[in-house]
């Protein structure tokens, strides 16, 4: 990487984003962010329209991008088409726009290509996606690959797949914290599985991988598989808040579909690991980021 190499983050306005951008700027790297709210563009912060016929072109200077965008909402990838259209025509084309414009770039996507029945699906492993979101990643995984070697763009590519990402604002907690408060129980549900990551380690992540510049697939995950009622007696422990207000539930029991329960959330990280340094976020580092964060809410 050269030392004067500036980074885009697409996506600015999301979770992910924000911790990406707040992690480079963090170690000393100049971060450019792209929004699609024309109303709060900054010279660092620029505006981009997937749907623009208009090809996007990267500031000078910036030689890195992150595209951390996506149309996620479940039900809309059932049955919106345009959410089709954006997850694999139009983000990839913005990829091939940007690997022409000879950047490096990384595309985030999620665990769920996997299906959720495979304990740990290492990096290159084959996808077996069940719900249409994740068909629909699975599928622009597959165009920006080929975009990358029509263009002998290959070794300028990663795709980064995540798990679950947390911090204090994410929900359920925010209701968690609130019941806890009052002395209230929570029902949390033994039958949804997932293996969480902090937002400030997925961003601090993202920043390494940014500086390491390792093409191919690569995995940030958490280090446990565990259901939501474990999750609870871990935090609340952690809180010093009393078992009792933790009664379990079940999605089912409360008559609500969630569209993607994995029976195995987490991902194998071998090769991102050995080639980044970066190794599956603990259970206990995460819960010690939330609580962190969450002090961090009440002080403020």
């Amino acid at each position: 990487m050269t030392d004067n190499a500036a980074f885009l983050v697409i996506g600015g306005d999301s979770l992910v984003g924000g911790s990406a951008i707040g992690a480079l700027r963090k170690r000393g790297h100049t971060a450019y962010e792209t929004t699609r709210r024309a109303d709060t563009v900054t010279p660092s912060r620029l505006l981009l329209d997937f749907e623009s016929e208009t090809p996007f072109r990267a500031p000078a200077g910036i030689d890195y991008a992150f595209l951390i965008a996506a149309a996620t909402n479940y039900d809309r990838c059932e049955k919106d088409p345009m959410a089709r259209v954006i997850n694999v025509e139009l983000i990839p084309r913005t990829i091939a726009s940007l690997l022409k414009q000879g950047l490096f770039v990384t595309y985030i996507s999620t665990n769920s290509v996997f299906g959720g029945e495979r304990p740990w699906p290492q990096e290159d492993d084959p996808h077996q996606p069940g719900i249409a979101y994740a068909q629909q990643k699975s599928d622009s995984e597959a165009v920006v690959r080929r975009a990358a070697e029509r263009l002998n763009a290959t070794d300028r590519l990663n795709i980064v797949r995540l798990t679950k990402i947390m911090n204090a604002g994410v929900s359920p907690l925010p209701a968690w914290f609130a019941a806890w408060e009052k002395g209230q129980p929570i029902e949390p549900f033994s039958d949804l599985t997932f293996a969480p990551m902090s937002v400030r380690f997925v961003g601090e992540a993202l920043a390494r991988i940014g500086e390491q510049r390792v093409p191919g697939n690569l995995h940030l995950s958490g280090a446990e598989n565990v259901n939501y009622v474990d999750f609870a007696h871990k935090l609340a422990n952690r809180l010093g808040v009393d078992a009792s207000l933790i009664r379990p539930s079940t999605a089912v029991e409360k008559g609500i579909n969630i569209p993607f329960k994995p029976t195995y959330s987490g991902l194998g990280m071998r090769r991102t690991t050995q080639l980044c340094g970066i190794p599956p976020q603990p259970l206990d580092d995460l819960i010690e980021d939330l609580i962190a964060d969450y002090q961090a809410q009440r002080k403020a």
